[in-house]
């Protein structure tokens, strides 16, 4: 579907796993969340391509996961400096950049360092530093972490990303992938998940120039809806879009997030 491939890519000494699909000829990059700590993107160019087909319908997709060589006290800014060489590498100009919780972080420093590389941008459930709900949240899943305790973390993150009626939905699945599952590279999710408590980007914020949207979900139990407000006061000329009756993984469940951004870049 939507011509949709897995590869990776090799930049200076590291490795890079990304998916492209979609129909368009401009480029949208996302940037995924924490979630890239788990598992990178090897392997699921079809569900990313299911999940942002409204996107896909209209756009040249590149899901772009860390480096597959992460070291200690690698930041959300060295992430983007990966991206822009990524972007770089594959002849990517200028693209517009949509940033997902962690992959907003990541997206903020690309747009304030490499402006030229981000012609617009989308912040998606994302803070410009965590407020004490979301270092409350990372620092439990990066204490199920270390512990090993696969099942109780993917419940963890399930609970707090959706809402009570959509984990309820999940719930069996989630406990299912945990039975089974297990942490494949803590070092890489622990090292993430520190450099979520670490990032702090506010007073880079100034230097974001392009067209930016920021969305906000109204029942995000992971970081709340103060990061989005923050991140608006902070971007000159942004948008701001709070999504009702969401939580943190509104761009999983809800078709209208992926409308309004082909709004905004449409516009």
């Amino acid at each position: 579907m939507y011509s949709a491939k897995s590869k990776t890519l090799s930049i200076n000494g590291k490795t890079m796993d990304y998916v492209t699909f979609g129909k368009g000829k401009k480029s949208l990059v996302i940037i995924p969340g924490l979630g890239d700590g788990l598992q990178t993107v090897k392997g699921m160019a079809m569900p990313f391509s299911i999940t942002y087909r409204i996107l896909a319908e209209r756009y040249k997709i590149y899901v772009f996961s860390r480096i597959n060589e992460l070291r200690q006290n690698y930041t959300t800014r060295d992430m983007a400096a990966d991206v822009a060489e990524a972007m770089e590498t594959l002849n990517l100009d200028a693209a517009y950049v949509m940033g997902i919780s962690q992959g907003g972080m990541i997206a903020q420093w690309l747009a304030a360092n490499f402006p030229e590389k981000v012609e617009k941008l989308v912040l998606a459930v994302t803070t410009a530093k965590l407020n004490n709900l979301g270092r409350e949240r990372i620092s439990c899943w990066l204490n199920l972490s270390q512990s090993g305790i696969y099942k109780d973390l993917m419940i963890d993150i399930a609970r707090h990303s959706y809402t009570t009626k959509s984990f309820g939905e999940f719930k069996y699945l989630y406990r299912i992938m945990g039975i089974f599952g297990h942490i494949k590279d803590k070092q890489r999710i622990d090292i993430q998940a520190v450099s979520c408590l670490k990032h702090d980007s506010l007073a880079f914020l100034e230097k974001i120039n392009c067209p930016t949207l920021i969305i906000g979900a109204e029942k995000d139990d992971v970081l709340g809806v103060d990061g989005s407000l923050g991140l608006q006061q902070h971007i000159k000329g942004s948008q701001l879009l709070i999504l009702p009756g969401c939580g943190h993984a509104l761009y999983e469940q809800n078709n209208d997030f992926q409308k309004r951004v082909l709004v905004f870049l449409e516009s």
